[in-house]
């Protein structure tokens, strides 16, 4: 064979690579003389291809992992894949849409047999570039976010969550993507700065002396207000704290109420209070026991609270009120207004604040534990700079929205009795209702956050809930490598989890790198195109 006088990697470093996993070079022992070291990847989603952010993280994991392997370390990388629920069922929906059809005429396990045709079809190319990158894992324990030792795993955890009340169902403010039709995490809100304005609308006093001046930059929710709130300490309103106002367009009697969140420098110094859709005027609205009033419905569109303009969208119920706000002279003025708007990173859509029935996880008590193991170095931050970010974060954490309404993912393991209308929590399907032993039971719809099974990975992984020689040996692991977008999404929860179930830390070191970003200023990211992707 003739030598080439320039070095092709196309015609050496797949066959180099074959040469390598066949020898089985990559495989650790989970019972050695050698000392063990462990990594888990981070594991991609499978809705797409690896980009330069991926490669960065895996190229900071595989220099760890060779440099420990030829040192004489028992050395595992454990690869895997996300199920990756709100974006996999995007995309097996914008397939069906080119047939003219809908996940909701298929039905849910036709709907189900697409979506694993899909991932049985396109999930494995991830695989194949992080074997094109050369990554060094042990192939033969790749894993599977849906794979049934997780799912075990995962409904072991809700179970006994809930048995401990540190899992509950409540109805509670949430991000709301319309277009989906289903709550969305924090991390799959992007917000972005646009040109709106500040409406100031009259409210007029119940005793017919006079009105009140509210700027609002959502006019369109003055359909949804239960109060307006002025400062206490704020001498133009303090002899109103008490009285009524009478709702513009609605013509609701609503009070005049007073709390220090209140800015008596901004607008008008009065705020209108719309408990059902605004984070803040939930807080108010709990703190002051007010009626919430829904005005949307799930695809966010007005719904009957709205009363005439039942049916609208946001944007068309907006023109409309303000309208008649000038029609009914009630409107004041407008003023340019810069906004940071919460736009949902899988359609596009303005998020909406959405009042709705959801499950939650109490992280109180785990929130405890997962900041002392931090401030007593047992888990260090590298850059250590992190250490009061996650610090930060831990001490304002709220609970955790852990449900979607979504039919790709682990479906919560909840059963409803029609007869009694209980709840039956099990690992397994039930027979009968534990209450009243009817047969009738009907399995929760929703699916799980795909950060609640992330959040078990690192021992989900090694086989947990079964005591497993990979877990005596490799758990915990000793380091994390990730970006530092998800310091509170992901790694902050397996911290919690590793010390709930496992009792110990999932990892020893965090290293946090930078994001990579394109020319935009954007991360890398499928879902908006910013990066170059290969399939070779």
């Amino acid at each position: 064979m003739e030598l080439s006088d320039r070095y092709n990697p196309q015609d050496v470093e797949g066959r180099v690579y074959q040469q390598w996993e066949e020898a089985g070079y990559f495989r650790a022992q989970d019972q050695s003389t050698k000392p063990p070291y462990s990594i888990i990847l981070p594991p991609p989603n499978v809705t797409g291809f690896l980009h330069l952010g991926h490669a960065i993280d895996h190229s900071i994991q595989d220099t760890l992992i060779r440099y420990k392997r030829m040192n004489g370390f028992n050395a595992l990388w454990l690869p895997g894949t996300d199920h990756a629920g709100i974006a996999t069922q995007s995309v097996v929906e914008r397939e069906l849409k080119k047939e003219g059809l809908t996940r909701q005429e298929l039905g849910r396990e036709k709907f189900l047999e697409r979506v694993w045709e899909w991932k049985n079809q396109y999930g494995n190319r991830i695989y194949s570039q992080m074997r094109r990158l050369g990554d060094s894992c042990d192939w033969e324990r790749a894993t599977f976010t849906l794979d049934e030792g997780v799912s075990q795993a995962v409904r072991k955890v809700f179970v006994s969550l809930y048995k401990k009340n540190w899992i509950y169902r409540g109805q509670k403010l949430v991000n709301w993507s319309g277009p989906l039709e289903t709550a969305i995490s924090d991390l799959e809100v992007e917000y972005k700065q646009v040109k709106g304005s500040l409406w100031h609308i009259r409210y007029p006093l119940e005793n017919g002396k006079g009105h009140l001046i509210v700027a609002t930059t959502r006019p369109e929710t003055l359909l949804g207000d239960t109060a307006v709130c002025v400062n206490p300490e704020d001498d133009r309103y303090k002899h109103l704290i008490g009285q009524k106002v009478i709702l513009p367009l609605l013509k609701r009697p609503v009070p005049i109420i007073a709390d220090n969140y209140v800015d008596k420098a901004f607008g008008s110094g009065v705020v209108k209070i719309t408990p059902a859709h605004d984070f803040n005027d939930y807080k108010i609205g709990k703190t002051h026991n007010l009626p919430f009033i829904n005005i949307l419905t799930k695809q966010c569109r007005l719904n009957e609270n709205a009363g005439p303009y039942k049916g609208l969208s946001v944007q068309e119920a907006r023109k409309r009120v303000l309208e008649d706000l000038k029609a009914q002279e009630l409107f004041e003025k407008e003023e340019p207004h810069q906004l940071n708007v919460g736009h949902c990173s899988r359609s596009g859509a303005v998020v909406e604040p959405f009042l709705s029935e959801q499950w939650f996880v109490k992280t109180e008590h785990l929130a405890t534990p997962a900041k002392r193991v931090v401030e007593s170095g047992t888990i260090r931050f590298e850059p250590e700079s992190w250490t009061k970010v996650y610090l930060h974060w831990m001490n304002i954490i709220e609970d955790w929205c852990i449900s979607r309404q979504l039919w790709w993912g682990h479906r919560i393991p909840a059963w409803y009795c029609t007869d009694c209308s209980e709840v039956t929590v099990a690992e397994t399907e039930p027979t009968e209702c534990q209450h009243c032993k009817s047969k009738n039971l009907k399995q929760d719809e929703d699916v799980l956050d795909t950060w609640f099974s992330s959040a078990l990975w690192p021992f989900s992984t090694m086989g947990w809930p079964k005591d497993t020689e990979t877990q005596k040996t490799f758990y915990p692991t000793n380091v994390l490598v990730t970006g530092h977008d998800i310091i509170f999404f992901w790694v902050a929860r397996m911290i919690m989890m590793g010390l709930e179930f496992k009792r110990d830390v999932p990892f020893r070191q965090v290293v946090l790198h930078g994001l990579v970003r394109d020319s935009q200023g954007r991360k890398m990211s499928k879902s908006t195109g910013s990066g170059p992707y290969r399939n070779d």
